[in-house]
């Protein structure tokens, strides 16, 4: 199976340009059977699209999963719910793979949670957490030891996410290696992702996989 694990729609991400159901189509179209989406989840997505209360912003993050998820039958593609959250307390950004609705609505605010909570949360409800492009230019590598994983390739061609770094420094702490397109436009479409003989049409899917370490990254280069 071949995986998107990193993606954003603009039903939710105000930095996407493509809606939820394009971005299905054009994956079932580039040959994925799978696509992780990972809208962004931060104080500035929820403020600029006034949403307040704990239900407003747990229903502005999950507009565009659910209506790509509406889209997964027509489409033939399963649709997977992940996360990109960036902390009030840093730039870095998180990918949290694992995740289900309920998480969102238990877990309000999420952006307000410093690094620690975060992780002592997904490590308690067996959620993996990712720092994605821990070595572009306004971010920088946590601690290891509150992590699960790097994204160690992100194909985004309007970022230089020095990948090889990221991907040194994963592999000297042994960390869970994943790969993902970043996309928010079409010339991002399938420059990222997995593929592993393991079917994958859940959240728990997923998080085995990953934990087996039974796939290989998809990493396009020119």
């Amino acid at each position: 199976m071949k995986v998107e694990m990193h993606t954003h729609t603009s039903e939710t991400s105000p930095c996407a340009h493509i809606c939820a159901q394009d971005v299905i189509k054009m994956y079932k179209e580039a040959g994925y059977d799978t696509v992780v989406i990972t809208d962004h989840y931060s104080k500035w997505v929820f403020e600029k699209n006034g949403a307040k209360t704990p239900d407003e912003v747990t229903s502005h993050f999950l507009k565009g999963y659910k209506t790509a998820l509406g889209c997964a039958e027509t489409y033939d593609i399963n649709v997977l719910l992940g996360c990109e959250v960036t902390l009030t307390e840093s730039p870095n950004d998180y990918l949290l793979y694992g995740v289900n609705e309920e998480f969102f609505h238990k877990h309000p605010f999420l952006y307000n949670l410093s690094l620690e909570e975060l992780s002592e949360i997904c490590h308690n409800e067996n959620i993996l957490i990712v720092q994605a492009h821990p070595n572009r230019a306004y971010c920088e590598p946590v601690n290891p030891a509150l992590l699960d994983g790097a994204e160690v390739f992100n194909g985004n061609p309007r970022h230089d996410s020095n990948n090889d770094k990221t991907y040194a420094w994963a592999y000297e702490h042994d960390l869970i290696m994943t790969s993902g397109s970043d996309f928010h436009e079409k010339e991002d479409l399938a420059l990222g992702g997995i593929i592993t003989e393991y079917d994958i049409k859940t959240e728990n899917d997923l998080i085995q996989t990953l934990l087996s370490g039974d796939y290989s990254l998809i990493t396009p280069v020119e």
